[in-house]
């Protein structure tokens, strides 16, 4: 109620302020008015000493036509600034009733063209005066005399130091109307201050009296809000299920896209062997067949006569269908290289194509890991922060029955350290790929996990029996930063896999300040 008094207040003083600008301007147009009438009755009566009086008869006519013509040139001026104002005025008001006609138009239908044909016809009026006072100001611009000049340069100063009065008073008015702002202005800050500190008192009273009715829905918002965690935490499983099997799928895929990358480049060497031969074999035959054509003309040079011509005919008879049998085998191995390298070319296409999938499959393998670390962080968050004692229950049931191997990923409480009293748990997810399972062939329950089921178990149980011991105790430097010890811990530290550091002390430091060995890499969990 206070701060709406003080608005109302404010809005009254600039509505009073407005009003009393245009009472000043009325006052100002009046004075002016006057002002020039009586100009116009004095400067009839003007006369100048030292002129003859036939010219001072004629420069008096002169003045007196001169000193109308300004005045009606001001006249003119004041009537321009009346229908500027009326124009003004009725735009004003044809806005206001635009926006009202979008609820009635048929009432105020009549009202708008009204007053758009006034607003017409003043403006034609307006435009009429503007050029009567250009023709008056360029007929008084040729026939005005120095005496004129002088009259108009003596009223003109007048003029401004009227002006100037007038502004100094209207600069005063402001100043005082602004004090008085500023004043209200403070008033109303210091009554809001004041709401805002007996609002803050009366929260503090409430909270100081809580009813027995007000705990029972605390403890109904404490269930529901649990009940919505549980439920977060079974999506999160089912979403962390789901990833596992993407994970063996991709896993899957990527072992067959490396067979048969594999089997494409052995039958690529192949092929290159192959036509490495062939090539030998065409070179080979090539040679032999220039030498079978040389030794060819050589018989034909030194052997003369029909003995001559026949064992030339049974020699070149010999030495066609050898050479058609070559031809035969050098088109059918030629047909055979084509082939061949046709096939070497579509497995190269095929090849290309299964690096291209299995380096998608690498880059989604690399992005599902990821969002498994992340999903695996926020798993870790929410069992320190929501679940409690019921949680850890659950865990060592699972942790004796053996569900945590799921797939390709296993929770385990890694790592229980102690620095200065303060019990630091990690959760963090182990990676293991199907070929080292596959070589270790072993199940998750046999003896090579038992020990460290049964350590989890023990460190647990311990954690249990400290809660119990102190369930009121709880440490407010878990989550901050060893280093600075003002950021909150953001980045768990690799190889050593400790949740201590925040992220800018994490990119600056190069060891633990836990265990002081050195760090190969982080995973940053929050920014």
């Amino acid at each position: 109620m206070l701060t709406g008094a003080s608005h109302e207040e404010i809005m009254s003083l600039r509505q009073q302020l407005e009003e009393g600008q245009v009472k000043m301007q009325s006052r100002l147009e009046e004075e002016e008015e006057a002002k020039a009438a009586l100009m116009s009755l004095v400067s009839t009566k003007n006369t100048i000493p030292g002129v003859p009086n036939h010219e001072r008869s004629q420069s008096v006519s002169e003045e007196d036509a001169g000193i109308s013509a300004t005045d009606h040139m001001d006249l003119l001026v004041e009537q321009v600034k009346m229908h500027a104002g009326e124009i003004s005025f009725s735009t004003s008001t044809l806005k206001r009733l635009v926006e009202q006609s979008v609820d009635d138009p048929e009432s105020t239908k009549t009202q708008i063209q009204n007053l758009e044909r006034e607003i017409q016809e003043k403006r034609r009026q307006m435009r009429a005066l503007e050029q009567k006072i250009t023709e008056t100001g360029e007929g008084s611009l040729a026939s005005a005399s120095l005496v004129d000049m002088q009259q108009t340069i003596t009223k003109l100063t007048a003029q401004c130091s009227e002006k100037a009065f007038e502004l100094e008073l209207r600069t005063a008015d402001n100043r005082i109307l602004q004090e008085q702002l500023q004043n209200k202005y403070a008033e109303n800050n210091e009554l809001q201050e004041r709401i805002t500190l007996l609002e803050q008192q009366l929260g503090s009273m409430i909270n100081e009296k809580p009813t027995g009715h007000s705990e029972s829905d605390e403890v109904e918002y404490l269930k529901s809000k649990h009940h919505a965690q549980e439920t977060e935490n079974e999506k999160l499983r089912y979403e962390l299920m789901q990833l596992n099997e993407d994970y063996k799928e991709l896993m899957n895929q990527k072992k067959k896209l490396a067979d048969e990358a594999s089997y494409a480049k052995e039958l690529a060497s192949s092929a290159a062997v192959e036509l490495k031969s062939l090539a030998e074999e065409v070179t080979k035959l090539s040679v032999q067949n220039a030498k079978q054509a040389k030794e060819l003309k050589n018989l034909q040079r030194s052997r003369p006569g029909s003995r001559a011509s026949r064992e030339f005919t049974n020699f070149s008879l010999d030495e066609t269908s050898d050479l058609d049998s070559l031809k035969t085998e050098l088109s059918v191995r030629k047909q055979r290289e084509a082939v061949l390298e046709a096939a070497l070319a579509e497995k190269e296409v095929i090849e290309e194509e299964y690096k291209r999938k299995l380096d998608d499959a690498k880059k989604r393998e690399l992005t599902l890991e990821n969002d498994l670390a992340g999903m695996w962080v926020l798993v870790a968050r929410l069992k320190r922060g929501a679940l409690g004692v019921a949680e850890k229950n659950g865990l060592d049931e699972r942790l004796s029955n053996g569900e945590l191997v799921n797939g390709d990923v296993r929770v385990a409480v890694n790592k229980v350290e102690k620095e200065d009293g303060v019990t630091i748990m990690v959760d963090k997810p182990v990676v293991t790929n199907d070929s080292t399972k596959d070589r270790c062939g072993e199940d998750p329950k046999s003896g090579q996990f038992e020990p460290v089921l049964v350590r989890l178990k023990a460190k647990i149980q311990e954690m249990k029996e400290k809660e119990s011991d102190s369930p009121g105790e709880k440490d407010a430097n878990s989550h901050v930063c060893k280093v600075c010890f003002e950021s909150p811990t953001a980045a768990v530290l690799l190889p050593c896999r400790h949740f201590c550091l925040c992220k800018p002390c994490s990119l600056a430091c190069s060891e633990c300040p836990i265990c002081r060995s050195s760090i190969s890499d982080r995973i940053i969990t929050s920014t």
